[in-house]
């Protein structure tokens, strides 16, 4: 090791040197302001590394030089080998130039060039030295020289072979115990794996045939085992829902056959006897009873009365009573509140009562009896209430359907009674309405001797509300037959033109004083219909009037269609128009448009109740279609002559 300064100058040595200047390359170097750099010397006593430092002060300014040296001899190469059982080569210019062994005069070792151009200047192959062959590492040593060297380690062949072949029986032997090994760890998982599968295999194709308790009933230690309990728990969910379900089935199919029983039956004690025997089948009970409160004639529902028991079985209507008494005395409350308790009637020993409510209060009991004490499933229990309500509803039906007759025979009669006294009365109206315009008439004609021009006035206005009054009359008597069922038809084949002609010449001098034009816009060649001709005049005279009363000025016509097997007759005019609301109600009796449509135009609202009622019996329909200010127009079909 030796220090110089800036330009090479050997300041101090460790040892004994043959020049006082450092090798003109590394002075070169560190001037180039190369930190640290080292060169290979091919020097009298060997090969030779040699490196150079840069010594810097605190400025980092350079101010001098360090150069350390060794040999790289074959001593230096054999302290290398002790730690290693390979043999070290230093090779320089194509020369073996330091060497553990004597490889002789001419070792097969690459070439620089061989090396250099292998990927990270390294080449392995096999060589051959001094007779004997080995496996051979090179690698180039580049130094700030452009002339390489080249250090070789190299292993016997021998060695290495051995050391395989000892690696490979070792491995052969290793490779057939792991085999025998795996063999009988695969053998002990298969075995703990397929026996569990085939346990679930089995159980899941008895649970296929309907056999929902089956069950694994061996817990496996792995994961295995976390599989049958999983299919042991969904197999005890399942059998408990299809349990469930089946017991859902059941309630719904008795609370079904409960309600087809009681449904379309209105009398109460063939609905009480069908309930009770469902109930009883349903529960599996000994006996059954349904007792009903019977409310004083006149008494407010809920007053408290007799009670009865309309159906029993398997315990007498006077036991049944007796028990039930108890129960209805005590509470009035919680209607859907099962009671369960425990009784005497012979050999049944509990009883499960349940009210029967209707319209907010406790109309009676159904009662299942036991002969042995029990609880009731929550099912048994819903269908319990479900039949008490049924009952309920239809016994409440039952009563609603034996006032609603009682009161429509009573509508029947009143009704009967009305059109029978509007029959008699009308008729009675009609003779003497008769012979007034009869002799209102002849009184007109001079008959009975000249009269004064305010007499005939007076005597014309007594014949038009003699008029009025007998149209009044007829119409009455018209609904009366009609509403008693009395109305006969006279059916024949009918010409529409023809009927429609004689109509517009009854209102058209009416038309003619309010200088309305009426017209027919029917066309000839419509199909005949079959109808009764009187009748029909009559609903076209009614809605050819109406509309020449309700316009007060453009026209008014008859038109008339055929599609599908029937004529429909219009009627439209131009006049005031119906509003939707009183569209609704334009073909009830004595009903017009409003009130102050009758005080305008007079009428009593019967000719369109009249029309609908004869062109219903025709078997055909009448609607109206209008708007307010913009007219109406009436519809009414009629079926054709086939």
């Amino acid at each position: 090791m030796s220090v110089g300064d800036n330009n090479g100058k050997i300041i101090a040595a460790a040892q004994e040197r043959t020049s006082d200047t450092f090798q003109p390359e590394l002075v070169t170097l560190a001037q180039a302001q190369v930190q640290q750099s080292w060169v290979l010397f091919d020097e009298p006593q060997g090969l030779v590394i040699r490196a150079i430092y840069v010594i810097r002060n605190a400025n980092q300014d350079p101010i001098g030089m360090m150069e350390a040296g060794s040999v790289l001899g074959s001593e230096f190469l054999k302290s290398i080998k002790t730690r290693s059982d390979a043999d070290l080569a230093l090779i320089w210019n194509g020369q073996v130039r330091a060497s553990t062994v004597d490889f002789g005069a001419s070792p097969q070792f690459p070439s620089i060039a061989e090396v250099d151009a292998q990927a990270g200047d390294v080449l392995i192959q096999n060589v051959t030295a001094n007779n004997k062959n080995y496996y051979g590492i090179f690698r180039v040593l580049r130094s700030s020289r452009q002339n390489p060297g080249l250090l070789a380690v190299l292993v016997p062949t021998a060695g290495v072979d051995q050391a395989q072949r000892t690696l490979i029986a070792v491995l052969v032997l290793l490779g057939l115990g792991l085999v025998g090994i795996v063999t009988l760890l695969a053998y002990r998982t298969a075995r703990s794996i397929t026996v569990p599968l085939g346990n679930l295999a089995s159980a899941a194709q008895r649970i296929e045939g309907g056999d929902l308790a089956a069950r694994v009933q061996q817990v496996s230690g792995h994961e295995i085992g976390t599989l049958e309990r999983a299919f042991d728990t969904m197999a005890a969910s399942l059998y408990e829902r299809e349990r469930a379900q089946r017991e859902y089935l059941d309630e719904v199919r008795a609370v079904n056959e409960v309600a087809d029983a009681v449904v379309g039956v209105t009398d109460a004690e063939r609905i009480f006897a069908r309930s009770l025997d469902r109930m009883v089948s349903l529960l599996n009970a000994d006996g059954g009873a349904i007792v009903i409160r019977e409310d004083p004639p006149g008494a407010p529902p809920g007053s408290g009365g007799r009670l009865n028991a309309p159906a029993t079985v398997g315990i007498g209507p006077e036991t049944a009573v007796m028990l039930a008494m108890r129960v209805l005395v005590r509470s009035e409350a919680d209607a859907d509140r099962i009671r369960l308790s425990a009784v005497s009637a012979g050999e049944l020993r509990f009883v499960a009562h349940v009210p029967l409510s209707a319209r907010g209060r406790t109309i009676g009991l159904l009662s299942a009896y036991f002969h042995d004490q029990r609880e009731l499933t929550d099912t048994q229990a819903r269908a319990l209430r479900t039949i008490a309500r049924l009952v309920s509803v239809a016994n409440e039906n039952a009563d609603l359907v034996g006032e609603l007759r009682v009161n429509n025979l009573q509508l029947e009669r009143a009704n009967r009674l009305k059109s029978e006294f509007l029959a008699s009365v009308s008729h009675e109206l009609r003779t003497p309405m008769n012979a007034i315009i009869g002799y209102t008439k002849l009184m007109l004609d001079g008959l009975d001797g000249e009269m004064t021009a305010q007499q005939q006035t007076d005597l014309f206005r007594v014949a038009q509300a003699a008029d009025n009054l007998l149209g009044l009359i007829n119409g009455l008597l018209d609904l009366a037959k009609i509403e008693a069922g009395k109305m006969e038809l006279n059916i024949e084949e009918v010409n529409i033109n023809d009927v429609t002609d004689e109509a517009l010449e009854l209102v058209r001098p009416h038309a003619d004083e309010k200088g309305l034009e009426v017209r027919s816009l029917i066309p000839q060649g419509l199909p005949n219909v079959w109808a009764d001709r009187a009748r029909v005049r009559q609903v076209l005279a009614n809605m050819l009037a109406n509309a020449v009363k309700f316009t007060e000025r453009g026209a008014v016509s008859v038109s008339a269609g055929a599609a599908e097997g029937w004529v429909t007759v219009s009627v439209a005019d131009t006049g005031v128009g119906i509003s939707p609301e009183a569209q609704a109600y334009v073909f009830d009796e004595f009903r017009q448009a409003d009130s102050s449509t009758t005080r305008r135009y007079g009428g009593t609202g019967l000719g369109l109740a009249i029309s609908k009622r004869l062109v219903t019996l025709h078997g055909g329909r009448i609607w109206v279609d209008s708007e307010i200010g913009r007219g109406s127009t009436f519809h009414f079909t009629l079926p054709i002559r086939v």
